[in-house]
């Protein structure tokens, strides 16, 4: 799910316009806006980033950063020209590149909270909670009522074992943003790093009420539910294991493989029976004995 997305800072009538169709998918109306508004101020940077963030939206990224590229030809320090590119690189996984956008967009305004949401983000899908930690912190200190940092703080705080601080966080959250399928999906996360599967699956359904054409959530509800079988629970990996490192797993594994072999081999059937007897509940549950739409079937989880 992208995150740039819960920022809107362009200003005037025509961005605002734009901004809506942008939420709405409307992107070749958007697109026409933004090209006449181009037209109407040829040196302004606003009409390119309107354009980047369109084609952010689109996954458009080369288009996207050409946009922010004339912005800053014509304003060398726009901080939106900046943050998007920051979000730009962030979707396409180019953490140096993200970095030096995130620290330009710093330089020029120091409490943009979003940005270091951003970079808490990045810490997470890198495995260094701790770091995480002190980027949401940041966050939470420019903007303390905010329900998607909150959600994100509560993750973070999963992710470090601390359950009790996790869960008062979400409980935080849950008096913020309401209407942001992101804050829930995060609480949900959060939720399931506490071992607390029924919350989990309570929080990925009201993401999905609010988002229900999200292909992330919607893998994301689907896993959840799958979560809520108990036979599938007993299969899932302990909680204080998912904080070791992959070689630690890796060298548990290969002892356990040399000591139990016949009991682990066991155990991996009956975890694949349980895998698959979960997942087939949950498709009838959700689409009886039809197929999934094909739009259904692919994820893109981060």
């Amino acid at each position: 799910m992208s995150d740039y997305t819960n920022e809107h800072d362009l200003s005037g009538v025509r961005s605002e316009r734009i901004d809506r169709l942008v939420e709405w998918e409307r992107y070749d109306e958007a697109l026409r806006e933004a090209g006449e508004w181009l037209r109407e101020e040829p040196e302004s940077p606003e009409p390119y980033n309107a354009l980047a963030t369109i084609y952010m939206n689109k996954k458009e990224y080369e288009h996207a950063l050409e946009g922010t590229s004339q912005a800053l030809r014509i304003e060398p320090d726009n901080e939106r020209a900046w943050t998007l590119r920051a979000f730009i690189y962030y979707d396409k996984r180019e953490w140096s590149l993200m970095l030096q956008a995130t620290h330009e967009g710093l330089r020029i305004n120091p409490y943009q909270a979003h940005l270091y949401y951003l970079l808490s983000n990045m810490h997470n899908m890198q495995g260094k909670f701790q770091e995480a930690l002190e980027q949401i912190r940041h966050a939470l200190r420019l903007q303390p009522q905010h329900g998607i940092y909150l959600a994100m703080y509560s993750y973070v705080l999963a992710n470090l074992n601390e359950k009790e601080a996790s869960y008062q966080a979400s409980l935080e959250a849950l008096q913020y943003d309401l209407e942001d399928a992101q804050t829930f999906m995060y609480l949900g996360w959060a939720a399931e790093r506490r071992g607390d599967a029924k919350t989990a699956k309570q929080m990925m359904e009201q993401a999905i009420r609010l988002h229900p054409n999200n292909e992330q959530i919607r893998t994301e509800y689907l896993e959840a539910m799958q979560k809520n079988y108990w036979f599938y629970r007993i299969f899932t990996l302990p909680l204080f294991l998912r904080k070791l490192r992959g070689w630690q797993l890796m060298l548990i594994w290969m002892v356990a493989w040399i000591l139990f072999r016949p009991l682990l081999i066991v155990l991996i059937i009956l975890y694949i029976l349980s895998h698959l007897l979960s997942k087939t509940f949950v498709h009838l549950q959700v689409y009886g004995w039809h197929r999934a739409p094909k739009s259904h079937r692919k994820s893109r989880k981060k």
